[in-house]
């Protein structure tokens, strides 16, 4: 049988953006330099990893610097089970949500990557892109700004607004305004 191909509506939908209250001031995490990393993640090859600040990396995630260098930008959400391997750059203001992975990649400004996404090797989010939960944006594929893509491969659907941007960054702002506060 056939998938359901999505609409733009169905794909944003798709992906779950959680605004809960967590104890940030528990003995669950450890703080450097204004990033919070859960003491369930886990960082290999921490000399080849670099992150602006103002970041959460959430319980189970797996950043892999021993396969190549990771970039992480201020603002950036790493959710709970995704894993960053064998490189790449993740710009500000970025949600990556429950287990995703990224592969050696460059994430823009303000994108979200989907609960299961999967983003591969050499692929380019181009800024404020939206991957929709489950989705496999291909190695090497180049998403323009604004796109929203959904399905395996993922195909784009439509397009963000500036004002879905706007909200994305003050979305990520305010958690880490929450974070700071609580610790």
């Amino acid at each position: 049988m056939a998938a359901h191909a999505m609409t733009p509506l169905e794909a944003l939908a798709s992906v779950h953006q959680e605004d809960d209250e967590e104890d940030y001031a528990s003995d669950r995490w450890t703080a450097a330099r204004s990033t919070l990393v859960a003491e369930s993640a886990t960082v290999k090859g921490a000399d080849r990893v670099r992150v602006a600040g103002d970041a959460v990396v959430r319980a189970g995630a797996e950043i892999r610097g021993d396969t190549g260098q990771v970039a992480i930008g201020r603002y950036v959400d790493v959710g709970c089970g995704v894993t960053i391997e064998g490189g790449g750059t993740i710009a500000s203001h970025v949600l990556v949500l429950e287990k995703a992975t990224v592969q050696a990649c460059a994430i823009g400004v303000g994108c979200v990557v989907g609960h299961g996404a999967i983003i591969g090797s050499g692929a380019v989010l181009k800024d404020y892109c939206l991957v929709a939960s489950h989705a496999v944006v291909a190695a090497g594929a180049v998403l323009a700004p604004f796109s929203i893509v959904a399905g395996a491969p993922a195909l784009v659907l439509g397009r963000t607004t500036p004002a879905w941007a706007d909200e994305r960054r003050r979305r990520a702002e305010l958690g880490a305004a929450r974070r700071r506060a609580a610790i």
